[in-house]
């Protein structure tokens, strides 16, 4: 079925006249009543009577071109969709773990898109095994994927198997944040056992302790047991620290107008180094667009100013 004829019958049941909707198609008479006949031919009804005042809609044709209108109604929403798309819509899919130095950088590269470009964004935050989750289940562009060093063989076999490709963003050691007030703020590097006593707040999507106990000597092993608060939203991550003295997390390394903005401060562990990567990954054979790559040049800008 032709659906150019479709808007012609449209136009005619909306005008009541061949010779108007002709007109206002831009098109011959003639031309117009044959593509009719030929439409009435395809579907085997007659959609229109001919009376000497114009035309008439039969019973079946206004059942007929209530379905003609939907289907021209959502071949146009889709055309515009599409079209847009193909004059700067920005269409991204991201997946990346829960950093604040990637959503900085999300939030800059977002904060720089002109009032012409138009946004269509899908932003995710999860761990590692969720990211290649959404990869599997084709629901991402590109991601970044973190793992701790020590877990790199089972990872990059995994990614492997996801057909994805993958390039090593930066290698960094996870450190303890915790508020400007907290009692081991002081010290310019935290022994693990110090730490006994205090809470730690945990991404809630991660179970297990950034760093293996089994890492640990045993005199450096805490005496208490662990109070661990877990939860997701950042904000609230950041409000306890700010708000509890005694509490602290693991995270990677954050920048530090964000630390004075929320008063807290960064410190290594004293007995242990804990090594992480984070690696951006994409289906093979993807090619990264414009967009991909200004989000990721903000991430890398974040990344550069921690190696100064």
């Amino acid at each position: 079925m032709n659906t150019q004829y479709l808007r012609y019958a449209v136009e005619v049941e909306k005008t009541g006249s061949i010779t108007r909707a002709a007109q206002n198609l831009y098109m011959g008479q003639p031309n117009l009543s044959k593509a009719i006949r030929q439409l009435e031919q395809d579907i085997g009804i007659t959609i229109f009577n001919r009376t000497a005042k114009g035309v008439e809609v039969t019973r079946k044709g206004a059942e007929f071109l209530a379905y003609a209108s939907t289907i021209l109604s959502q071949i146009d929403e889709l055309e515009t969709l599409y079209h847009s798309f193909q004059h700067g819509c920005l269409e991204m899919r991201i997946g990346v773990p829960r950093a604040t130095y990637i959503s900085d950088a999300f939030t800059r590269f977002v904060s720089s898109l002109t009032d012409e470009e138009q946004l269509s964004i899908e932003y995710h935050e999860s761990d590692p095994l969720g990211i290649l989750r959404y990869f599997s289940e084709d629901e991402l562009d590109i991601g970044i994927v973190r793992y701790q060093l020590m877990n790199e063989k089972y990872f990059v076999s995994s990614i492997a198997s996801h057909k994805l490709h993958s390039e090593l963003l930066w290698e960094f050691e996870m450190k303890i944040l915790m508020s400007k007030n907290h009692p081991l703020a002081s010290l310019n590097e935290i022994p693990y056992h110090m730490l006994s006593g205090c809470i730690e707040i945990v991404q809630g999507d991660n179970r297990e302790s950034p760093i293996a106990l089994s890492e640990f000597s045993p005199q450096a092993r805490m005496p208490k047991p662990a109070k661990r608060i877990f939860i997701y939203e950042r904000g609230s991550q950041f409000d306890l620290l700010e708000s509890i003295p005694s509490s602290f997390m693991w995270a990677s390394p954050i920048p530090q107008e964000i630390l004075e903005q929320k008063q807290l401060v960064q410190r290594p562990c004293l007995t242990r180094v804990n090594i992480c990567r984070d690696v951006v990954v994409y289906p093979a054979g993807h090619v990264l667009n414009g967009y991909e790559q200004r989000f990721l040049a903000a991430v890398r800008d974040n990344i550069r100013q921690f190696s100064r």
